[in-house]
């Protein structure tokens, strides 16, 4: 039985998974995802973790896009909607393409919250490496400007508080690699605990640095 609402997505015992995602997501009128001016609906689920899980969705109205959407497991701290406003002021004033602001924020009605931004394509850095597509200099140089700008997010008094190899993704030409989540990390952390810190960005960075050095597919280039 095909979908009317999603005619490309996969059924699962006469139930189409797009429109059970979207229920699991928002399962009372109330806690329907963020809207930027549009509806949007669950296309695909792009990854998932033990705290928190991500969707690509789209757009329903005069203007479709492909966004991103990120929900977490667990209740958002009382002031979850501050902390996102004001994260999402400082970025806009900085108005940096490497760092773009969130477009919207919600909590739904069972506490928890959900952030949509904008929708880039990639796969991991250190799996592009792992896989041969992207050498490992590339991978290094890709590393250490997204480095040098997050010590300008420093300076600015940003930090983004979780670089992991999953925050870091490289397009499907290469070219560029994009840094996901900024700021995330603030959102939802527990009252009373301390802010993530700007070492910690930076000890990240070394972690995926040496990495990248030490796959086999870097020693093997080694002169």
């Amino acid at each position: 039985m095909i979908c009317l609402r999603h005619p490309g997505a996969v059924s699962h015992g006469g139930h189409c998974a797009a429109c059970l995602l979207e229920e699991a997501l928002a399962p009372e009128p109330v806690s329907a995802p963020p809207r930027e001016g549009n509806v949007v609906t669950i296309q695909v689920p792009l990854g998932r973790t033990a705290a928190s899980s991500v969707f690509l969705v789209k757009t329903e109205g005069p203007a479709v896009r492909l966004l991103r959407l990120k929900t977490w497991h667990s209740a958002a701290p009382a002031d979850f909607m501050p902390r996102f406003e004001r994260l999402r002021r400082q970025l806009s004033e900085w108005d940096h393409e490497a760092f773009p602001a969130p477009l919207a924020a919600c909590v739904d009605a069972s506490g928890r919250p959900s952030v949509l931004s904008e929708f880039n394509q990639g796969v991991p850095i250190i799996q592009r490496v792992e896989t041969g597509a992207l050498d490992a200099r590339d991978a290094l140089a890709c590393l250490a400007t997204l480095l040098a700008l997050i010590r300008s997010a420093h300076q600015r008094g940003l930090v983004h508080g979780a670089i992991i190899s999953g925050n870091i993704i490289v397009g499907p030409r290469y070219d560029r690699a994009y840094l996901l989540d900024f700021g995330h990390a603030s959102l939802v952390r527990p009252e009373g605990d301390d802010l993530p810190e700007a070492a910690a960005d930076v000890a990240g960075f070394d972690r995926l640095i040496h990495t990248v050095q030490t796959l086999p597919s870097a020693r093997s280039r080694r002169p």
